[in-house]
């Protein structure tokens, strides 16, 4: 568990620049799979089971490490560098937030007896500011699509889409069209 503390750590503290780009929906759609190993690594620390500990951990760091990464490619692509560096911050808070639960997590197994019922109440208020956090994470996202943006999966968008394809092809057969000469009728006179 200490190892992978060290892990979200090192990913935390990386300066390493991505030089790709990610778009908000991909930093959206990160947001679930931490959803899902916070209930994991609340679950662990409910049940005190070490095999339960090492399969929310493993999942954790690599969605907080994925989320990371996508949250350092949005910063390249925001607009404005207030937008960048909120982009970074909300990421790093909810990776703090969630290194914060497993360290929770590994005090509970850590201390035997009548205390962990104490240390078990601290689970849910830790796992509501994640949640809170990637809240954020998500505003953040909305705001990274900028004025211009449109929802590539909007019915609206999808039919002028289609519309503006058809139209394309239109004009590309109406250019054609002109271009093209009636063929001269070749007359041939008999003598009857």
């Amino acid at each position: 568990m200490e190892l992978y503390l060290s892990v979200f750590q090192q990913a935390l503290n990386s300066v390493e620049q991505v030089k790709s780009t990610a778009s908000p929906e991909e930093l959206v759609r990160c947001t679930k799979p931490i959803t899902q190993a916070t209930a994991k690594a609340v679950a662990a620390g409910n049940s005190c089971k070490q095999e339960d500990v090492i399969v929310a951990a493993n999942m954790g760091r690599k969605a907080i490490s994925d989320m990371l990464a996508v949250c350092k490619g949005c910063s390249n692509a925001a607009e404005t560098h207030e937008l960048c560096v909120k982009t970074l911050d909300a990421g790093q808070e909810v990776a703090v937030q969630y290194r914060e639960l497993l360290q929770t997590v590994l005090h509970i197994l850590s201390r035997p007896g009548d205390r962990i019922a104490d240390s078990k109440q601290a689970l849910p208020p830790i796992s509501r500011r994640i949640a809170q956090s990637l809240t954020e994470l998500v505003s953040i996202a909305e705001q990274l699509k900028g004025s211009n943006w449109m929802d590539p999966d909007d019915p609206t968008v999808i039919a002028e889409t289609e519309l503006l394809g058809a139209a394309a092809s239109i004009d590309a057969a109406a250019k054609k069209l002109s271009s093209l000469r009636p063929r001269r009728s070749l007359q041939v006179r008999r003598d009857e």
